[in-house]
């Protein structure tokens, strides 16, 4: 697999790409790229002797939400496969590509348990764990602020989003696979609970933790 000159067609295909009006150009490029790398650390440390599949993931993830954008989310991934087998057509074997394509097809697909309990399907549920966790920690903040500021509201507003996000874990959490994706999903939240309440804080202009500095 050339991964040199697939990483060079999704940047020529996302590299300049939003897929939101709030957000900044290349957004689900970096998305891909942070799910990449998210996968093949859970991957070494929850499979550490499994040696196989790096490419497959990385290729995946660079590609899952290709043609994720306002409008056609619930048809992203099924359009994604798609677009990702045209693209990557002659640049893999057949057989990785159907492995990445089926990825892709049904990244999203978290709470299939047809699916969940497939024990062949150790890349997708890697994938998936990755997608998700992705989607919390600094960069959900980040994501929070830009859609606040892009429509014209107070940053007051923000920490009823974020208590909504710290309220509506379990909903998610269940969706993870594995034992590790769920405690980083919970190292995650506690970040952001501590993180909101410093916010409300210094949105009153109070001073965080006043007495330890006195």
């Amino acid at each position: 697999m050339d991964i040199c000159t697939i990483k060079n067609i999704i940047f020529d295909l996302l590299g300049n790409k939003k897929s939101h009006v709030w957000s900044e150009n290349g957004n689900r490029y970096y998305h891909g790229q942070r799910v990449a790398n998210l996968s093949l650390v859970l991957k070494r440390n929850i499979f550490p002797d499994d040696r196989g599949y790096d490419d497959i993931l990385t290729v995946a993830a660079w590609f899952h939400d290709i043609m994720n954008m306002d409008g056609n989310h619930s048809i992203h991934a099924e359009l994604g496969a798609s677009k990702a087998r045209e693209a990557l057509s002659g640049f893999c074997s057949d057989e990785d590509l159907d492995k990445i394509c089926d990825i892709i097809r049904i990244h999203d697909k978290v709470h299939d348990k047809a699916i969940k309990n497939d024990d062949g399907q150790h890349c997708l549920k890697l994938h998936q764990d990755a997608d998700i966790l992705d989607h919390y920690g600094t960069f959900n903040i980040r994501a929070s602020f830009l859609i606040q500021v892009s429509q014209n509201k107070p940053m007051s507003d923000i920490i009823d989003v974020f208590r909504n996000i710290c309220d509506d874990t379990d909903s998610v959490r269940k969706w993870l696979n594995y034992d590790l994706s769920k405690k980083v999903f919970d190292e995650k939240l506690l970040f952001l609970k501590g993180f909101t309440d410093r916010f409300i804080a210094e949105n009153q202009g109070e001073i965080w933790d006043i007495n330890n500095l006195l």
